[in-house]
């Protein structure tokens, strides 16, 4: 985050491109967190102190840009984990704000679900946002260790976790990523692999390492820094 850019890699690791400087202009970053890749190759990036997302063609020019501090419809407290689905809506975890919000691939909002708190549909430092191939939406929460699943409206399906070492706990949970056959891949901070479980949240393997969360469905490899 420190570096405030993008990087962009082929899946060998070899470097491919480069944007971002500080600040608060369009195409500059302050903590740049999550990326999310729509079906078209566009990139979105979670710009967390700036409070917005931006929006950028796979080569790195700038598209738009939306969002702003606040507690309103659209603004972020720390706008941290983004997703897009299959239609090119956008996901952004609002941090501070303990919510989700939804919007159109221009950025207009949609919807928002989620209050401060650990019953269903509540966050504690929501973090994490990834998309399976039915549009259902996976938010890891970094403060109650858990990974909540909703369906694309924001209504609450299942949730899955606990604070701890053993297998399907976290320590703060942070990533999150769906595979093609609807395995729930997390990770936590304190873990030098990640957690791997079923979509409905059954524990199948502890020893993934989580790489990366951008998108599977694209060859390149997107960083933040």
């Amino acid at each position: 985050m420190n570096n405030n850019r993008v990087q962009k890699f082929d899946p060998n690791g070899n470097f491919i491109t480069m944007w971002g400087t500080s600040g608060s202009g369009n195409g500059q970053f302050n903590g740049p967190a999550y990326i999310g890749i729509d079906n078209l190759g566009n990139v979105y990036v979670a710009d967390y102190e700036n409070n917005r997302v931006q929006k950028f063609d796979p080569n790195g020019a700038f598209i738009t840009m939306w969002g702003s501090y606040g507690f309103g419809n659209g603004q972020f407290n720390g706008a941290d984990g983004i997703a897009i689905d299959n239609s090119g809506n956008v996901y952004v975890s609002d941090w501070e704000n303990n919510r989700v919000q939804k919007f159109d691939p221009n950025g207009a909002f949609i919807t928002m679900w989620g209050t401060y708190g650990s019953g269903n549909g509540q966050f504690n430092g929501p973090e994490g946002v990834a998309i399976d191939n039915s549009g259902n939406v996976y938010v890891s929460e970094e403060d109650n260790n858990r990974i909540q699943k909703f369906d694309s409206n924001g209504t609450f399906i299942t949730m899955w976790g606990a604070t701890g070492l053993g297998n399907g706990q976290f320590s703060h949970a942070h990533a999150v990523a769906i595979d093609n056959s609807g395995n729930v891949y997390a990770s936590g901070t304190f873990y030098s692999n990640g957690t791997a479980v079923g979509g409905a949240g059954s524990f199948t393997n502890a020893n993934v390492t989580i790489v990366s969360t951008s998108a599977v469905k694209w060859a390149e490899i997107w960083w933040t820094e």
